[in-house]
């Protein structure tokens, strides 16, 4: 029989998975369930478990927790048995995954039950609703970098249709969001155990709670100050200019995507939808990630297909793979080219950061075994450190040309690199991807909503194209504008939108995120988080070591 305090756990891991699961976009069967305000009460009975518990009990609930919201939140990872097979590999990937980061969830429980209980009252409440934040920020930031890093759905992720709220991005990245949501959860939580406390103790004066009066002021302020940024913001906008940008999504199944029976297909496509594009005189069109089944630099077909399209038109930006020969290897690139006019190829850029076991296979060369479960049949290799490209405005008398950065499939989910293209001069973003690997799933809708913040952290306007997903335009406050999508809300379909892409001068301010970066908070965090977690390890070794 289980013990009364055993099923309470159970519960309350359960009610906070459930919870956490429902803040981000669901799989279809669950999409009802969504809603972004269960992130402000989701961690409540996670805490108060971890509260109540012994560290190490508290590590294994708070990872059981992890491990159900994971599981929900990747569910997306089993699509790759329809566009790619091997379904007891998609199962245990789909586990491994949700396993893994559902350490770092487990690690701030245990953390969190590591603070000594027997200090009472407000003040300890107070240490402890600002250590919250600070320990799940650390931990967020360490699943982020550690290992490649998977910065996925990071909690204050859920608010990215909370508009005011994700300003706070700008000073703190998408981390200062989520610290925020725990700050309130952490109020909430340690108000109700002192309110328990008082009951049990019988006092019958009334006080004045201020662990709850933190939460609400907190979240109260950057809820006012996140208004006041965006109306600021609308003077911003008008002292900049516009140029029209022209997204292109060709809807091409994965499936197909490689295939020499529907080789033509994809170029029609493209054609197609191009060509009507281009009638509404866009300064620049994007076509999404490995856009063309062959290699633009090298193949007749590609080159003669694009051509065509750029004659007397705007610059294109092609998603295209690409390759190398130094020696006797073959060196594999995914890869983005903007050509112009003239046909000629005017930048390049590399994707840096390349997908584990999608890209490239770790220890393929140590492990045979592994080179069979390559969804490419190769791997990649990372390309230059800047996606710096420059856009030519041949027709305008006001500007000769406007850098931006470009981002290749999920590396918009890295604020590193979106912030990087911004130090270097970038004034918008691209971000050219291709989630038909996983569609139709949730993983588009959580790709879109992590893509926000790198708009909202360095103040800069992004554009999502994709070859089937959610292609969008994105301002710099995060809103999502010119969503590509069927009248009854379905997003995977052939089209193209076009939208006026607004883009402050080449003297814009930088964003406190955009100078420092996770200097600010993250870095901080996650320093704090580590030592938290080595001190009982030190104390054991030098209590060894004073054994006679």
């Amino acid at each position: 029989m289980c013990s009364r305090g055993t099923v309470f756990r159970a519960l309350a891991v359960l009610i906070s998975s459930f919870l956490l699961a429902c803040s981000f976009p669901m799989p279809a069967a669950l999409a009802s369930m969504e809603g972004a305000s269960a992130a402000w009460l989701g961690l409540i009975p996670l805490i108060l478990v971890a509260r109540l518990s012994r560290p190490k009990a508290a590590f294994w609930w708070g990872w059981l927790c992890g491990f159900l919201f994971w599981l929900v939140s990747v569910a997306w990872v089993l699509s790759l048995r329809h566009t790619w097979g091997y379904l007891p590999v998609v199962i245990l990937a789909w586990v491994a995954l949700a396993a893994y980061c559902a350490l770092y969830v487990g690690l701030f429980a245990y953390l969190l039950a590591s603070v000594k209980r027997d200090a009472q009252g407000a003040t300890a409440n107070i240490a402890l609703i600002l250590l919250a934040p600070a320990l799940w920020v650390g931990c967020e930031y360490l699943r982020a970098v550690l290992f490649t890093g998977f910065p996925w759905n990071s909690l204050g992720v859920s608010q990215y249709r909370n508009i005011p709220v994700i300003q706070l991005s700008a000073w703190g990245g998408v981390y200062a969001v989520s610290g925020l949501v725990v700050l309130l959860n952490a109020s909430l939580a340690l108000t109700a155990l002192r309110i328990v406390g008082e009951i049990r103790q019988r006092e019958s004066r009334r006080r004045i709670h201020i662990e709850l009066m933190m939460g609400l002021v907190a979240v109260a302020l950057c809820w006012s100050m996140g208004v006041r940024a965006v109306r600021r913001g609308a003077a911003g906008d008008a002292a900049g200019r516009g140029i029209r940008v022209a997204a292109v999504q060709p809807n091409i199944p994965q499936v197909q995507k490689w295939s020499e029976i529907h080789r033509q297909d994809a170029y029609l496509a493209l054609r197609d939808q191009t060509e009507l594009a281009m009638m509404s005189r866009p300064d620049l069109v994007i076509w999404p990630e490995t856009a063309i089944p062959d290699l633009l630099r090298i193949d007749p077909i590609a080159q003669s297909v694009v051509s065509a399209l750029v004659s007397n038109g705007p610059q294109l930006l092609v998603g295209s793979m690409d390759f190398e020969q130094p020696d006797e290897d073959i060196l594999y690139y995914n890869s983005s080219f903007l050509v112009d006019a003239s046909s000629s190829i005017m930048g390049s850029y590399r994707k840096r950061h390349l997908v584990p076991f999608g890209e490239y296979l770790p220890f393929e060369n140590q492990v045979a075994l592994i080179k069979r479960l390559s969804p490419l049949g190769f791997s990649c290799v990372p390309g230059e450190p800047t996606g710096i490209m420059e856009l030519s405005l041949t027709d305008r008398a006001e500007a000769a040309s406007l850098l931006f950065g470009a981002l290749i499939c999920f590396e918009d989910v890295f604020p590193y690199l979106a912030r990087r293209d911004v130090r270097d001069g970038a004034r918008f973003l691209v971000n050219q991807t291709n989630d038909a690997w996983f569609d139709p799933s949730a993983a588009s809708r959580q790709h879109m909503a992590n893509a926000v913040f790198r708009a909202v952290e360095n103040r800069v306007p992004l554009v999502r194209c994709a070859n089937t997903g959610l292609t969008c335009f994105v301002d710099r406050f995060g809103r999502i504008l010119e969503l590509l999508v069927s009248d009854d809300g379905h997003h995977g379909l052939k089209g193209f939108s076009v939208s006026e892409v607004r883009v402050r001068p080449e003297t814009m301010r930088l964003t406190p995120y955009t100078r420092f970066g996770d200097w600010m908070l993250a870095l901080p965090c996650a320093m704090l988080t580590l030592i938290l977690f080595l001190i009982p390890f030190v104390q054991k070794w030098a209590s060894r070591g004073k054994t006679p």
